[in-house]
């Protein structure tokens, strides 16, 4: 992607990937050596609560069985209609995706103003399928292979005591974009099939090469060279 990059500000990173291919803990990692973080997801919570601005847009698409007795959003409730549904999870995208983007852009626009040293991550697993990648100055992919995707959505559902089957693992992944064509829109890609040691690697790798960038007049754009 062209870099939009100025050197008077920081760098927005975004950082997506599959659903359990590890982005959030890059994102993690990546926060403890001093980037800022964003969590598109979380922003897509607090849009499920009962003060949520998007509410009855919610209930008047999905019926108020959607709700809990405290007038919040269930997302297992709604999630039970949009992972199996095509169309029922459009509609719910085309109601939470503007704000999420909004606010995500917003939000690490004001943070990496007049900072140069500032790195913001946005951790958004719909960036792409959004339209917002046209939001950050570089795309970071995590990537997993389908197979491992599964065992870790499974297994997490279990510790949740929230079992998945799984044909509703493979329901979740095959509601994204597949990881494949999210790696065409890639600047860099982390892999992430081994172990914690082996992620935590590429992380110091990744943050000495934007510690680089930074120093660079090429910006974000000597990052893609390496």
């Amino acid at each position: 992607m062209k870099s939009k990059y100025d050197k008077e500000n920081g760098i927005i990173i975004g950082i997506t990937g599959g659903i359990a291919c590890g982005k959030t803990t890059v994102s993690k990692l990546l926060a403890k050596k001093g980037a800022i973080p964003i969590n598109a997801d979380e922003i897509g919570h607090q849009l499920l609560l009962a003060d949520s601005p998007v509410l009855d847009q919610l209930t008047d698409t999905f019926g108020f069985e959607i709700l809990e007795e405290s007038g919040d959003v269930s997302r297992e409730k709604l999630g039970s209609i949009v992972f199996k549904d095509d169309k029922a999870r459009k509609k719910l995208n085309n109601i939470l995706h503007p704000i999420i983007i909004e606010r995500s852009r917003t939000e690490a626009r004001k943070l990496v103003s007049n900072n140069p040293e500032c790195v913001v991550l946005l951790d958004a697993p719909l960036l792409i399928e959004a339209g917002a990648y046209d939001s950050v100055d570089l795309i970071i992919v995590v990537y997993a292979s389908q197979e491992i995707q599964l065992e870790r959505i499974i297994g997490r559902s279990h510790l949740l005591d929230k079992p998945f089957n799984r044909e509703e693992a493979q329901a979740r992944i095959d509601s994204q974009m597949p990881v494949s064509e999210k790696l065409k829109y890639a600047d860099i890609v982390i892999e992430n099939e081994g172990n914690l040691t082996e992620l935590k690697d590429q992380v110091d790798d990744l943050w000495e090469q934007i510690q680089t960038s930074l120093k660079n007049p090429a910006g974000v754009d000597s990052l893609r060279l390496l």
